[in-house]
């Protein structure tokens, strides 16, 4: 009944003002379709439950995102509403409830979005610390003279580069875009007859990797599963025909 409600109240939004204002751009009701597709597509099957992920990081175009930027705090509550109801309905478990986040990405054009999901542990409950028996005086620990060094901020991490692996040879993903298919014109040509001849593209943005199908012949796969567009993470498998890639990120 829940799971209605929050479902109907979206409907009701998009038929509303979210109808008139983006007609050709993403709109709530997909975005919460979507999510709750990503989230039974990557369930994990424990001994006795079955495992959903609980972060859920949307990527949408620059003019998307700008839209959804005014309402996007009541947005992101309502989808992860939407996500907790249909877990509860299917029997799932969620480590904590649903969250999500919502990024601009300049390599998708207005109406494409993607969605990259993971789990992240919940809150840990406080540990009060043991109570000394009667006679005996708290101890009080030192910490060690050799005190292991700070982990590095992010920012001073060793800077990475995308690269597609096809057997032994190594692709990096230098530039902007990349594209893939039979053509000559390539930056990574391929021998498959099952591909086209501008199979799919990767663009970059930064440190983000998007995989684009280019209206393949024969689709692209992405783990198994068909993609239009897809946020890529380390060690993905990209299906192009009967070849296959893996994605990874090399130090520069």
């Amino acid at each position: 009944m829940v799971f209605r409600k929050i479902e109907k109240k979206l409907e009701k939004a998009v038929e509303g003002t979210f109808g008139r204002t983006f007609k050709a751009s993403v709109q709530p009701v997909e975005l919460a379709h979507k999510l709750a597709k990503e989230m039974g597509d990557n369930k994990t099957v424990s001994v006795s439950r079955v495992y959903v992920p609980n972060v859920y990081e949307v990527y949408l175009s620059p003019p998307d995102h700008e839209h959804f930027r005014t309402f996007e705090s009541e947005l992101t509550r309502e989808l992860s509403a939407y996500l907790a109801a249909h877990a509860q309905r299917e029997g799932w478990t969620l480590v904590s409830p649903p969250i999500i986040e919502l990024y601009a990405d300049e390599a998708l054009h207005l109406g494409e979005f993607g969605i990259a999901t993971r789990t992240e542990a919940g809150p840990q409950p406080a540990v009060q610390p043991p109570v000394p028996p009667a006679g005996f005086s708290q101890t009080v620990v030192m910490p060690s003279a050799q005190t292991p060094p700070a982990p590095r901020p992010a920012s001073q991490l060793a800077p990475t580069v995308g690269a597609l692996i096809m057997g032994q040879d190594v692709h990096e993903l230098a530039g902007e875009v990349t594209t893939v298919g039979r053509s000559r014109r390539c930056e990574i040509v391929l021998s498959d007859p099952n591909t086209s001849r501008q199979h799919a593209e990767v663009r970059r943005q930064g440190d983000v990797y998007t995989l684009v199908d280019l209206d393949s012949t024969n689709g692209v796969y992405l783990n198994g599963r068909p993609v239009r567009t897809a946020i890529l993470q380390e060690g993905d498998v990209i299906e192009l025909g009967a070849t296959r890639l893996r994605f990874e990120r090399h130090p520069c």
